[in-house]
């Protein structure tokens, strides 16, 4: 039989008198609830002295007798379990590669959200290449500490930029500092600004014999960053981690990443995770960016994750952004985090197009204002001008042309879209085709754009700027960088490229729309993305900002954009909204919801309000709940919900074994942090 839960080893990377130890503490690669603890092991007399802590083994389950693989925490001379011990089946791999912060943060992760550290060990570990580890393996027997190539000093431009103080905080005693930075706008030898100064603060960490981890939201980013790093650091000191590569290579990086010497580690949100020798800072860029949510369960922001690893190994940590994230700001509010901005005053001159309009009716009701074609025209003189569009797409929406009502599928009710100029009216939201278009108000046939999307808009500047050079970059034209050469840069929020020199003028357009959206963050996300492009503007050159004013739009030109955070904040805090209060959503049966409730009003938290139970949106059989509470309440409230899942699993499994094997699974689903909620 299976052996009792115990701590894990407080030192599982040490291996230190494993040839002693009879006993392996096991966490199991199992997504069931009731198997997230330590399971103890006994170590084979043909294993003893060669199974260590962080490596893959196959263990004996109780149940079934099936064999599950799983990670050893630990190892031990005598059981904290009374009982008879399983012993262990196999050793998979003598790599260690779960060390022992990175156990550690699964543990801690998986408690926060609910959920299991094997989920967790899943997004942490990628997949194992056999040959690829043996390979590596028998290098770092031949050579167990791999030769370190000298590093060039830091540039000195962190003083230039934040001042003597800043500096000091960032990059000569930057292990334990808690920053937030606001980043200086611009470009810099082809990629933005902030580049420049994490490249500053990672080669004086490494200089200390400290690693960096830097997270970074897409590949854009991270193609920059690898460039502006490999300029100014040893090839073999930078480790990319990218979640978007095949299972090969990242797991070749990964084993690199575990080698003895300080490295930079350069990833998306599967870096978060990645091993690191004696880390020392961790770099975040732009943590509002919406890639940064993990979709898989237990769904932990690379944000939350990022500060409970620095907390556990001891490292600085800096959130750097344009516009603030607002879980950020309240860090800086709360005094956890230290803010720093740029000493000198550097922002893009952005002038709103509404400053410049005449009376005429027409053309304040013209998308682009007279004012940024003229900025555009300009700017194409001298170099490449950058136009940011808020919607995707040809024409994204579709209304009656006589009584401008909207164009809905008569399948699914969404939204009725054109994808090219000769293409047939068809449903955005299931693709369903409707050429026979009829206007259920007027009987109308004829159809009219509501807007334009990126590519029509594409379209129409080709033909107003005969013979300039137009460049598409969205979801699927992934642009990086354009030359420093004139040319119209079409782009959907978030996907523009770096121009080589900077823009000669950025136009932002559709901001109305974008504030019209239904969603909490709306704004928070569009003032994000309007940041972001307005930074990429060359020195001298005018960012465009059409629509009407407002105060988003003010904090923008104004380049202030923390007082109407600070504002939002505020507002959210009265209303109980994240990221003032926690929330977290309960889905399942009927029975089963009710059932985490009354634990939950068992348990009696301080500040909890729970809305609902009511039917869940995306399924009519199953009942959704949603909590809000404080973050003081959250670890026992998501201690009493992960209990109430263990319950349910193994009174499902229960009441399968008396029913002759039939095993329906337990609809209960936890869900912490949820974004789409409010």
């Amino acid at each position: 039989m299976l052996g009792g839960g115990g701590a894990p080893d407080p030192t599982p990377g040490a291996g230190q008198g494993e040839e002693e130890h009879r006993v392996a503490r096991v966490v199991l690669d199992s997504p069931l609830p009731q198997l997230d603890r330590v399971f103890e092991y006994e170590i084979p007399p043909a294993l003893r002295g060669r199974v260590g802590a962080g490596m893959r083994v196959k263990a004996p389950l109780r149940t079934g007798g099936r064999l599950v693989r799983g990670f050893v925490l630990g190892t031990a001379a005598t059981p904290e379990y009374s009982g008879r011990l399983a012993p262990l089946d196999s050793l998979e791999s003598p790599a260690r590669v779960l060390t022992a912060p990175i156990a550690e943060l699964a543990r801690r992760v998986a408690d926060r959200q609910a959920g299991t550290m094997a989920d967790v060990l899943r997004l942490a570990i990628p997949n194992r290449s056999v040959r690829l580890e043996q390979e590596w393996l028998e290098e770092r027997e031949a050579d167990p500490i791999p030769a370190e190539e000298p590093l060039a000093p830091p540039s000195g431009s962190l003083a230039e930029d934040y001042g003597e103080e800043a500096a000091v905080a960032l990059a000569a005693e930057g292990d334990g500092a808690r920053i937030a930075l606001r980043a200086v706008p611009g470009v810099a030898e082809g990629a933005p600004r902030y580049l420049s100064t994490f490249a500053e603060i990672a080669a004086a960490t490494l200089a200390r014999g400290r690693s960096v981890l830097v997270l970074l939201p897409d590949y854009r980013d991270l193609d920059l960053a690898l460039e502006r790093f490999g300029a100014q650091l040893p090839a073999s000191r930078i480790r990319p981690i990218d979640g978007r590569h095949k299972p090969k290579p990242r797991y070749e990086q990964f084993l690199r990443a575990l080698e003895p010497i300080p490295q930079v580690i350069v990833g998306n949100r599967a870096a978060v995770y990645a091993p690191a020798h004696e880390l020392g800072m961790i770099l975040m860029w732009d943590d509002g960016d919406e890639s940064y949510r993990e979709p898989h369960a237990p769904y932990a922001h690379s944000r939350e994750v990022a500060l409970m690893r620095s907390g556990i190994e001891g490292a600085g940590i800096v959130f750097a952004s344009h516009s603030p994230s607002l879980e950020a700001r309240r860090l800086v509010r709360t005094g956890w985090l230290r803010e720093f901005a740029p000493s000198r005053r550097s922002r893009p001159r952005i002038i709103p197009a509404s400053t410049t309009m005449t009376d005429d009716p027409r053309a304040q009701a013209a998308r682009i204002p007279e004012a940024a074609w003229r900025a555009a025209r300009e700017g194409l003189e001298r170099g490449p001008v950058l136009v940011q569009v808020g919607r995707a797409g040809y024409r994204p929406g579709l209304a009656c042309a006589h009584c401008r009502t909207l164009a809905r599928c008569t399948r699914c009710g969404g939204p009725l879209g054109q994808r090219h100029a000769n293409a047939a009216p068809s449903c955005t939201v299931c693709g369903q085709v409707h050429a026979a278009w009829l206007c259920p108000e007027c009987s109308g046939q004829q159809l009219r754009g509501t807007g334009a999307g990126h590519e029509r808009t594409a379209e129409e500047l080709g033909r107003a700027f005969p013979g300039a050079k137009v460049l598409v970059a969205d979801g699927e034209k992934r642009v990086v960088g354009v030359p420093d050469e004139p040319a119209l840069v079409i782009s959907t929020r978030g996907a523009e490229p770096v121009a080589e020199g900077g823009y000669r003028a950025v136009l932002l357009l559709d901001t109305e729309g974008a504030l019209m959206r239904e969603s909490l963050d709306t704004v928070v996300f569009a003032l994000r993305a309007w940041s972001n492009a307005a930074a990429l503007a060359a020195r001298g050159g005018s960012v465009m900002l059409t629509g009407a004013p407002s105060a988003p739009l003010v904090a923008l030109r104004d380049w202030q954009q923390e007082s109407w955070l600070d504002h939002e904040l505020d507002e959210r805090r009265a209303l109980e909204f994240p990221p003032a209060v926690r929330v977290a959503s309960v889905r399942g049966s009927e029975d089963e919801v009710d059932g985490a409730l009354r634990r939950l009003r068992d348990l009696d938290p301080a500040g909890l309000h729970v809305l609902g139970p009511v039917p869940d949106p995306e399924d009519a059989n199953l009942q959704r709940a949603v909590l809000r509470f404080p973050y003081r309440a959250g670890a026992e409230i998501a201690a009493a919900l992960k209990s109430e899942l263990v319950t349910r699993a193994t009174s499902a499994r229960a009441g399968a074994a008396r029913r002759g094997g039939h095993r329906p699974a337990s609809t209960l689903r936890v869900k912490m942090d949820a974004p789409d909620i409010f």
